[in-house]
């Protein structure tokens, strides 16, 4: 049987239809597949942005007490938490605030310049900046031999050499009188011991050696108690140590010749010895008429 051709019309119209509606389903499909496997997209954190300022940095090391030079700074960006106050930002800045002013402190190189590390104009540095927490100054007498003939400097490192007067000392448990003991004694008492000045010469920069009469050293309050006494019982010398010497060594008290002891004087009681009564013989010798008798050691 023949379908008409109305019919066979409605029927491809209907089938195209559903033929689209199908594909459009399954493309559908498809596109939530893709949606849903596509890597979520994470949003990272901005870096955190620190906060600077430029300031003046030490290209070099710069010692206490002497006048600037804009030269030996130059200008860096540090962060904002870690600029002392009063640091300088520019060397115009540095200029305005006056270059003949001295340093009230050391620098050393990447340091930041600020106001607190400055003295007022013709202002003079102070010694106290110079001693360390728990270090006091204490001076001493020197000569130009105990001085090392004015070659100590300020800044200088040496050793305290201790030389007893001629006392009475303690041997043996008896005192024997410095009569007996002609050698003074020698002991270093300190080493390796900062000169913070000398007479009234705290100058680090100073290269003109002198003589002095007076020596300011850094030491522990201990060792302060310690030259107080010695000074009191006899001489102190320094002796300079080279600048890269910081060896501690084991010194025992010398003198020139080995000490003697004062002698002993020992009470000797020979043991007595007993009487011994001698051994003897009498003999009579007869001679003719003649009769004499003889007293005659015994034979032994």
């Amino acid at each position: 049987m023949q379908l008409s051709p109305v019919v066979t019309l409605v029927l491809s119209i209907v089938f195209g239809a559903a033929a689209i509606l199908g594909a459009r389903l399954w493309l559908g499909n498809g596109n939530e597949d893709k949606a849903v496997s596509a890597p979520v997209a994470v949003n990272e954190p901005e870096p955190v942005k620190i906060e600077t300022q430029p300031v003046l940095v030490a290209v070099r090391e710069i010692p206490r007490g002497i006048t600037l030079d804009t030269d030996w700074f130059e200008v860096e960006e540090r962060p904002v938490n870690a600029v002392p106050r009063g640091a300088f930002d520019s060397r115009k800045a540095l200029e305005e605030a006056g270059t003949d002013r001295r340093t009230l402190v050391a620098l050393e190189s990447g340091d930041i310049i600020s106001e607190k590390m400055l003295l007022s104009p013709d202002m003079r540095a102070s010694l106290s900046t110079r001693i360390h927490p728990g270090y006091r100054a204490f001076s001493i007498r020197t000569n130009d031999v105990s001085g090392v003939a004015g070659f100590v400097l300020p800044g200088d490192r040496v050793d305290v050499i201790f030389i007893q007067n001629e006392v009475d000392r303690l041997i043996d448990d008896q005192t024997v009188p410095s009569a007996a003991l002609s050698r003074p004694m020698a002991k270093v008492l300190l080493q390796n011991v900062e000169v913070l000045g000398v007479d009234l010469n705290d100058d680090l920069t100073g290269n003109n050696p002198s003589s002095f009469k007076t020596a300011t050293l850094a030491v522990s309050l201990e060792q302060a108690q310690k030259l107080s006494v010695a000074s009191q019982l006899g001489n102190l010398s320094l002796a300079l140590r080279g600048s890269a010497d910081d060896a501690y060594l084991e010194a025992e008290a010398v003198s020139i010749g080995k000490e003697r002891q004062a002698p002993r004087q020992i009470a000797y009681q020979p043991t007595p010895l007993k009487a011994q009564k001698s051994a003897s013989s009498t003999v009579e010798v007869v001679l003719g008429n003649q009769e004499a008798t003889h007293t005659v050691p015994s034979s032994q």
